[in-house]
């Protein structure tokens, strides 16, 4: 008989292994592994595929069962029960290939692909190119990542300093070489490879968007059980949300995103970047390129804008949700409802065993009965008859104190931020900015709380006119248009940040 300890490391082994399949059950569970392992994956991500091209990331409902309609033959070749193009979405959005959103300034929900659904498809884009990913391109990527971040993490200044000085030897060399004449440049095959490693990083980033938006959802979910929980770090949450902390933007995926997005929308990086694309461009070796990926290239930070900016209005929206669910005091009825759940779910687990549960219920649920009527009953609206015409109310002008205007910023949960950007960008531009500058230039994205906010930074920061008003207009978010007549006020000077 062995030793006992000889049978540690294999013992070890076979733990570690089956820790791993255990790991690769739950995995394939997730909507990526059941997709590239379904019957009809060829089907349902080539046909994904089409109805998604590159400029269409959104489609409503109505377009994206148009599009589904026109492939259902590939669905149907092993099918004996054939199910319509409605059906397949919305069999699709259960098992994770699309993701559905209501979006309240549309009419009609919309869809995407999941993120489960663009890693397949960049997947099976991989297998098919059949391009290798250990080139020395992307080793020399890696390397030079390295050693840029051990360069602005040396704490040992002789170090640094030396490793300054032989960066400068390395760029006075470059540049005695190049003044005697000599051009050493990468082989095309080279740049190319390089080239395209990089537009394949960039690509990536289309599923990290949809990624980010789902990850901030399960943060903003998971703040929302820690509030209601009945112990833990409930007290501390609250009070970080009364004072208004963004527990969203302090998160790892709040972080990580904040400063994507600050970078992105760098003025002096983009300008930079955009003026590296156009060189790059320029070059014999990107003429080797495909059409496709000349135009990856040429658009590969505008591409980026858009997408960036959908998952920064999650992230507010989400922010002012859950600043709302606190100061409204909401939590505490969806409490009372969870204490009431849990007591009632006791109460069946304790009954469990002694009641079957083929017993007999003693109560009679109600059916729901609905009213029918006639569609003759109805009176039809004649479209050549004005009718009418409503008589307009006229209401008195009142003057709003300061402290109205500032309690109508606290319990409307008005974005003084965003307006304080707005009036600094227009006043900065024109060197005096009025109330109505402001609203033409950038419109009021919460209707009239917008403009109740700019007043209250106009009674704050800005000159006032006297006995001069201006008719300022803004569209609501229902889509009418709107005018009132204000107080003129002018900003002369930027508003400090709040």
């Amino acid at each position: 008989m062995n030793p006992p300890f000889r049978d540690g490391p294999a013992a070890s082994r076979r733990d570690a292994v089956a820790a791993r399949k255990e790991a690769y059950e739950q995995l394939r569970g997730l909507s990526t592994w059941r997709l590239l392992a379904a019957t009809k994956a060829p089907a349902v991500l080539s046909i994904l595929q089409a109805v998604f091209p590159g400029g269409d990331r959104r489609l409503p409902r109505s377009e994206l069962v148009a599009r589904v309609a026109t492939h259902l033959p590939l669905l149907h070749e092993d099918e004996q029960v054939a199910r319509t193009a409605p059906e397949y979405v919305d069999s699709w959005v259960r098992e994770g290939y699309l993701t559905r959103r209501d979006d309240p300034q549309r009419v009609e929900t919309t869809f995407e692909p999941s993120p489960a659904t663009i890693d397949a498809i960049q997947f099976i884009a991989s297998l098919e190119e059949h391009r290798p990913t250990t080139t020395e391109s992307r080793l020399q990527l890696v390397v030079q990542q390295f050693e840029r971040l051990a360069q602005e993490t040396e704490t040992d200044r002789d170090v640094r300093l030396a490793d300054l000085q032989r960066r400068r030897e390395r760029i006075e060399a470059e540049i005695r070489e190049l003044a005697e004449g000599e051009l050493l440049l990468p082989s095309p095959e080279a740049s190319v490879d390089r080239l395209r490693d990089i537009l394949q990083i960039a690509s990536e980033l289309s599923g990290d968007f949809l990624q980010y938006r789902e990850d901030l959802r399960a943060v903003d979910l998971s703040l929302r059980e820690q509030i209601l929980s009945p112990e833990g770090s409930r007290g501390e949450v609250l009070e970080q949300l009364l004072a208004g902390d963004d527990l969203l933007g302090q998160s790892t995926v709040g972080r990580t995103f904040t400063a994507f997005f600050r970078m992105l929308n760098d003025p002096q990086q983009t300008r930079m970047a955009q003026e590296l694309v156009d060189r790059l461009l320029e070059r014999d070796f990107a003429r080797t390129l495909t059409r496709e990926e000349r135009e990856k290239l040429a658009n590969v930070f505008s591409d980026l804008y858009e997408p960036a900016q959908e998952v920064l209005d999650v992230k507010t929206e989400l922010y002012r949700s859950l600043a709302r669910f606190v100061r409204s005091q909401d939590f505490r009825q969806h409490r009372v409802l969870l204490e009431a759940l849990q007591e009632a779910q006791g109460i069946a687990l304790a009954q469990k065993d002694e009641v079957s549960s083929r017993a007999p219920f003693p109560l009679e649920p109600l059916l729901s009965r609905a009213r029918l009527a006639s569609v003759s009953q109805h009176q039809l609206k004649d479209p050549t008859d004005p009718g009418a015409p409503a008589e307009a109310e006229v209401h008195d002008a009142t003057t709003l104190s300061v402290e109205v205007l500032q309690d109508l910023v606290r319990t409307n949960d008005i974005d003084i931020v965003t307006l304080t950007d707005d009036v600094n960008t227009v006043r900065g531009r024109a060197g005096q900015a009025s109330i109505g500058d402001v609203l033409r230039a950038a419109p009021a994205r919460q209707g009239l709380a917008s403009v109740i906010g700019l007043m209250f930074l106009a009674t704050q920061h800005a000159q006032a006119r006297e006995g001069s008003t201006e008719i300022v207009t803004w569209r609501e978010l229902d889509g009418n248009d709107y005018a009132a007549k204000v107080p003129a006020y002018y900003f002369l000077d930027d508003v400090p940040a709040q």
